[in-house]
C-alpha cells in the first residue's frame, strides 16, 4: 500500500533507481564497466545496493520494519 502511495507521488522511477546495481554498487559498477569495454556479459551483484540499504535504515528509523531476502540463481534452484 505504501508503494502505492509513493508511485502515486510519481517516484516510481526514483525507486527504480535505487533499486539497480548500477546506481551506486561501488563493486557492481566497475565490474559492469570492464565487461561494457571488453564486450562481455553483464555479471549479475551480489548483495544489495547501497541506497537500498540507506532505504531500509530510514524505514526502521520511522519503527517499520522490513524483512528483506536477495532471491539469486544459487538459492532459487
Amino acid at each position: 500500500m505504501e508503494v502505492w502511495a509513493l508511485e502515486g507521488f510519481g517516484v516510481a522511477h526514483i525507486l527504480q533507481e535505487m533499486l539497480t546495481y548500477k546506481s551506486d554498487h561501488i563493486r557492481a559498477r566497475q565490474e559492469v564497466l570492464g565487461t561494457t569495454i571488453v564486450g562481455g556479459t553483464i555479471p549479475n551483484p551480489e548483495g544489495a545496493p547501497e541506497s537500498f540499504r540507506l532505504l531500509v535504515r530510514e524505514l526502521r528509523s520511522l519503527s517499520l520494519e522490513l524483512n528483506h531476502f536477495l532471491v539469486s540463481e544459487k538459492t532459487s534452484r
